[in-house]
């Protein structure tokens, strides 16, 4: 073949998510910085790797087999692709020499040289007179189910029309949809892959990926697979530079009886705050307390975490105070972690859902002179109550105990005339606004409370000589595997 004009082994990123993803995976696996790095014989190297995968995946005899991982997760990328030749499953049980010599005899050529000429750019000559529909340069053929994951819903069957030839792809793109499921999270059935139009963080995230699927494409090993939302937080609190990109969770499989795709998003803001858990000092302790916040008799709390972060994001403030206020029960006075999970929480509604600082700040303000009603002959049965305030449903009794105390309040320190809580502060408690915040509001009033209560040093007069063996520095095994590694048992 003559030589190929430069565009078309030259890699580009494309607005469609999955050809992005494919991408970034060969720019991994060139171990280049950006996917436009990519070109001529760095780019004939990478795609190289590629066919000599599926090769192995088409010689595998069995998918259960070490070599046949890949051949095994084909089924929901590429069903109908060369790699599942007739054959080969007829001969599976036959040594392999009667296998290569009966698919020889059949198709007239080798299965290494079928799927090497599957995998090879057309002639030329064959291009059709149509560009590439996701980059616009000249298009080498039309492609379908056999190469492309075409799943866009249930509803959507991933097949071409009739009378249709398919994408009109150039080469580069073509072998980025290749190349997509060694920059994925591989189970066998769902795909799942990491998207943003952060550059550098996708290159970032594809990488870890591609390390972790080499041990199951190249040496026949399968390590313990954690759930994709636990590799994406992982990645996610691993990245150095700011993110400048909200992320979307992709899963997605292409099979012949039930194909689907799923999109999970994280917005920028989250995406942000996520890795300033693991950057900023003063967060980590706040992080490792919500680890435990989130842990469950059936799983980590990282693998919980994970799952809130795709799917139910909003719900982190409140398992974050459920928390501190169980270990003040448990403890029968305010624990010591209390400053650390106020200031987590208090940032995670300044930056993830942009509360305003000076309403933050006024509850805090608020929570300093609610803590200052707590007296040292106090019972804990006195906190245990104010904790009942807060339960789901009870934000009239809290406006009625606020009310209540507000005359004592007055009476007993008047030194700055300033009220036991504003009217502003109970605009921002009790807002009866279908798009307010109040609850919010309260579960960090809640927190604030605790935590200027454990400044002050007050326990109650009953408190129980508490005796534990609790370091907030500290994190689970599992949740340490998970979040340093990407892996979990």
């Amino acid at each position: 073949m003559s030589e190929l004009p430069a565009e078309q082994t030259a890699l580009r990123t494309t607005p469609h998510p999955l050809q992005r993803v494919g991408a970034f995976t060969l720019a991994a696996m060139a171990g280049v910085q950006r996917a436009d790095e990519v070109i001529g014989a760095v780019f004939a190297e990478v795609t190289g790797k590629l066919t000599a995968a599926a090769v192995t995946a088409a010689r595998a005899r069995d998918k259960g087999s070490e070599d046949g991982f890949l051949l095994a997760c084909s089924y929901s990328l590429w069903p109908n692709s060369p790699i599942h030749n007739n054959t080969a499953q007829v001969y599976k049980k036959k040594p392999a020499s009667e296998l290569s010599e009966a698919f020889k005899v059949k198709n007239g050529s080798t299965l290494g040289e079928f799927i090497q000429r599957w995998r090879t750019i057309p002639a030329p000559e064959t291009w059709p007179q149509a560009d590439c529909v996701l980059c616009g340069t000249a298009a080498v053929g039309f492609y379908g189910k056999k190469d492309v994951v075409l799943a866009g819903a249930i509803i959507h069957r991933n097949t071409t029309p009739r009378g249709h030839a398919g994408l009109a792809l150039c080469w580069p793109c073509l072998c980025s949809f290749y190349a997509l499921p060694f920059g994925c999270h591989l189970t066998g059935g769902s795909f799942t892959a990491l998207h943003t139009w952060d550059e550098r963080l996708a290159l970032h995230v594809t990488r870890r990926q591609v390390r972790r699927n080499e041990l199951l494409l190249t040496a026949g090993k399968k390590p313990a697979s954690p759930k994709p939302e636990v590799v994406a937080l992982a990645a996610l609190r691993g990245f150095e530079h700011r993110v400048t990109s909200g992320v979307e969770l992709l899963v997605f499989k292409n099979n012949n009886q039930d194909q689907s795709f799923a999109s999970h998003a994280v917005d920028q803001p989250l995406a942000e705050w996520l890795r300033t858990t693991t950057r900023l000092p003063a967060r980590r302790t706040g992080f490792r307390c919500l680890l435990r916040a989130c842990r469950t008799d059936k799983g980590s709390g990282a693998q919980s975490l994970a799952w809130r972060v795709f799917n139910r994001p909003e719900t982190i403030p409140a398992v974050l105070a459920a928390y501190l206020t169980a270990r003040t029960q448990t403890r029968s006075l305010p624990a010591p972690e209390s400053p650390a999970v106020a200031e987590l929480i208090s940032s995670y509604l300044h930056e993830v859902m942009h509360m305003d600082e000076k309403d933050l700040s006024e509850i805090r303000r608020t929570a300093q002179r609610v803590a200052a009603l707590f007296k040292p002959d106090d019972t804990g049965g006195k906190l245990t109550g104010f904790h009942a305030l807060f339960r789901a449903g009870r934000g009239t009794d809290l406006r009625n105990w606020l009310q209540r105390h507000s005359v004592e309040w007055v009476l007993t320190r008047p030194d700055n005339g300033a009220p036991l809580i504003t009217e502003n502060g109970f605009e921002l408690l009790f807002s009866p606004s279908q798009d307010g915040n109040a609850w919010f509001f309260r579960q960090y009033l809640l927190t604030s409370v605790l935590a200027e209560l454990h400044r002050r040093g007050w326990q109650p007069k009953d408190a129980k000589t508490v005796v534990e063996n609790f370091d907030p520095d500290a994190i689970d095994p599992t949740d340490t595997e998970a979040l340093e590694e990407g892996i979990t048992q």
